[in-house]
C-alpha cells in the first residue's frame, strides 16, 4: 500500500507542477525587420508657414537590460525653435525601454515642459499582470499596451508594407494616466518629397477623436517609407486652429537600404 500511495504521490506532484509550468507568461516574439540600435531620425515641425520646433527620436547604440529582459531604449526630444520660445516654449523629453522580442515597453519616463505646463510621469508595464504601475496607482491595461513613444516603434513592425488600402491597425497605448485605443488606417499610396528627397510612401491615418483640437477623426495623417524600414517621413495634424506638420530632415544607422527612395 505504501508504494501505490508513494506513486500516486508522485503523479499528483508532476501534474501540479505540469499545472504550473503551463500557465506561465511568455512574451511573445514579434519579427522587427524595420529597426536596430542606433539608429537616429530627426524632424523639422512646422506650425503653418512657420518653423515651430525640432524633434528628434534615437535607439541608443546597445541593448540594455530590465529585469532579464534585452530591452531597445530609445529616447524621444521635441523643442521649439529659439524664435518661437516667445511664443510658446516647449522642451519635451520622453524615454522608452522596449522589450527586443516583443516590441512592447517595459518602462517609460516624460518630462513634458509646455508653456506654463509642466508633466513629469513613470509607468511600468507588466505584460504578464496586466497591468501599468503609476504614480497615481495601477491601471489595468491590455496586454502588450504600448507607450506614446514604443507605439511609433512597434507600428513600424505591423504589415503595413503588404496590407490592402483599407485595412486598419488597432493599437492600444497609455499616455497620461489614461489607457487609449487607436487604428492605423492604410488609405493611399503616393509619392512624396522631403529634405531627404522622394519616396514611395504609405499614407495612413491614425483614427483619432475629432475634439476641441482635431477637426474630424482623420485629421492626423502619416506616411511612411514604402520598404521595409516603415521609416515615419511625415506627420500632419489638421487642428481646429491652423496646422502642424513635422518632416523628416536626417537620417542614420538604418536596418535596411532605402528602397523606398526614389533617384
Amino acid at each position: 500500500m505504501s508504494a501505490i500511495m508513494k506513486n500516486m504521490f508522485q503523479w499528483v506532484l508532476i501534474l501540479i507542477l505540469f499545472s504550473f509550468q503551463s500557465h506561465n507568461f511568455g512574451f511573445r516574439v514579434l519579427h522587427n525587420a524595420a529597426f536596430g540600435v542606433g539608429e537616429s531620425i530627426e524632424f523639422k515641425v512646422h506650425y503653418g508657414f512657420v518653423t515651430a520646433g525640432y524633434g528628434s527620436a534615437r535607439v541608443l547604440p546597445y541593448i540594455e537590460m530590465i529585469k532579464g529582459r534585452a530591452v531597445y531604449h530609445v529616447i524621444g526630444r521635441g523643442k521649439s525653435a529659439s524664435g518661437f520660445d516667445w511664443f510658446f516654449k516647449v522642451r519635451d523629453e520622453f524615454h522608452s525601454y522596449i522589450d527586443v522580442e516583443a516590441i512592447a515597453p517595459l518602462k517609460y519616463t516624460k518630462d513634458q515642459q509646455e508653456g506654463d505646463y509642466n508633466k513629469k510621469d513613470i509607468a511600468i508595464f507588466d505584460h504578464e499582470k496586466k497591468i501599468i504601475e503609476t504614480p497615481k496607482g495601477n491601471l489595468a491595461m491590455e496586454e502588450y499596451t504600448q507607450d506614446l513613444l514604443s507605439m511609433m516603434y512597434y507600428a513600424r513592425c505591423l504589415d503595413f508594407k503588404n496590407a490592402p488600402v483599407g485595412q486598419s491597425f488597432p493599437i492600444s497605448f497609455y499616455l497620461d494616466d489614461e489607457i487609449t485605443s487607436i487604428s492605423f488606417l492604410v488609405v493611399a499610396r503616393e509619392i512624396i518629397s522631403t529634405e531627404l528627397g522622394k519616396f514611395r510612401a504609405i499614407k495612413i491615418h491614425p483614427q483619432v477623436v475629432a475634439d476641441r483640437v482635431f477637426k474630424d477623426k482623420d485629421a492626423v495623417t502619416l506616411w511612411v517609407t514604402d520598404d521595409n524600414n516603415l521609416l515615419p517621413l511625415r506627420i500632419q495634424a489638421d487642428l481646429v486652429v491652423g496646422s502642424i506638420k513635422a518632416d523628416i530632415t536626417k537620417v542614420s544607422n538604418l536596418k535596411n537600404t532605402m528602397e523606398a527612395a526614389i533617384k
